[in-house]
């Protein structure tokens, strides 16, 4: 009874008669009550009055303890807002001193990071060797803005950059030569054609794009190829053979004296010739849907041959 006395909850149920003798006596007394059937009315009765007593007793235990609770409650909820009203006054100030703290950390921090970067900046420099035009224009202070590997990343992405442009250059110049070469071989064939159809035709000039050849550029042409295909055909590097005098006459009423070309020209040439030949035969003129249809189809594949006979 003492021990329930010191405690303040306990006495508070205690004044209601909810003690522990009372839990002990409700369980010894009422546990072992049964109903023997639904005509034993006077059992019914006893266990009604005691389910009744128990009611009484738990309700009244659960009023004092809600009672009990909301002054507890009521003083939680004081402490609470006392709690937060000290610590908010104390976290203004620890804020103010923290700022203080980590501007002095931030600046030796900043400090250490310039020194480390001023002992890499020889370094760095070097590496910007035959890349500044790369990379744009760089003080000493952008570039200790970068940390390790974002200066990595700079120098990465600028040597890319460069053998980009060296490659350019050389695809560039590869594409000229090329460009280059095709055109004076194909100029030099457009001459020994013209050169085939002066000779057996009688022709004064042969034009093809912008190649023009005149009755002394045919001379040569065929001293040269006279010369060249000799040595060739012989196996004799750098022998020569005088081509017979020939009889060049232009005039339509002469015959001219033609040489036998197609021992002289190249295969090449031969089809690059039979390809004129080809593109200088007239297009028919059709009226017909269906014959313009066919025409279009041949021009197609005769375009595609010309093109595989160049």
């Amino acid at each position: 009874m003492t021990q329930e006395a010191e405690n303040p909850i306990t006495a508070e149920l205690v004044k209601a008669n909810v003690t522990e003798a009372m839990l002990q006596k409700i369980k010894q007394d009422y546990l072992p009550l049964k109903i023997n059937g639904i005509a034993d009315t006077d059992g019914y009765k006893q266990v009604h009055e005691a389910r009744m007593t128990c009611v009484k007793l738990r309700t009244t235990t659960e009023k004092i303890c809600k009672k009990g609770r909301e002054e507890a409650v009521r003083i939680q909820k004081e402490w609470l807002a006392k709690e937060k009203e000290v610590v908010n006054q104390i976290q203004e100030v620890e804020l103010h001193l923290k700022t203080q703290e980590d501007a002095i950390d931030a600046e030796k921090e900043a400090i250490k990071i310039r020194q480390e970067r001023l002992l890499k900046l020889p370094g760095r420099k070097a590496q910007m060797t035959g890349l500044d035009e790369y990379l744009g224009p760089l003080t000493d202070e952008m570039i200790m803005r970068h940390d390790d590997a974002q200066w990595n990343e700079v120098i990465v992405i600028a040597q890319g950059r460069k053998l980009a442009a060296q490659q350019k250059v050389i695809d560039d110049a590869k594409a000229l030569a090329e460009m280059n070469l095709m055109a004076d071989r194909e100029n030099a064939l457009y001459k020994i054609a013209g050169a085939t159809m002066q000779i057996r035709y009688g022709k004064k000039t042969f034009n093809k794009g912008i190649v023009t050849i005149t009755e002394d550029e045919v001379r040569t042409l065929e001293n040269e190829a006279w010369n060249i295909r000799f040595a060739e055909i012989t196996n004799a590097p750098g022998a020569t053979q005088k081509p017979p005098e020939m009889n060049y006459s232009f005039h339509h009423s002469d015959k001219p004296v033609i040489p036998d070309l197609q021992k002289v020209i190249s295969d090449e040439e031969k089809l690059f010739n039979y390809a004129c030949a080809i593109e200088n035969i007239p297009v028919p003129i059709v009226k017909t849907e269906a014959s313009k249809l066919v025409l279009q189809s041949a021009r197609e594949h005769i375009e595609k041959a010309l093109n595989i006979l160049r």
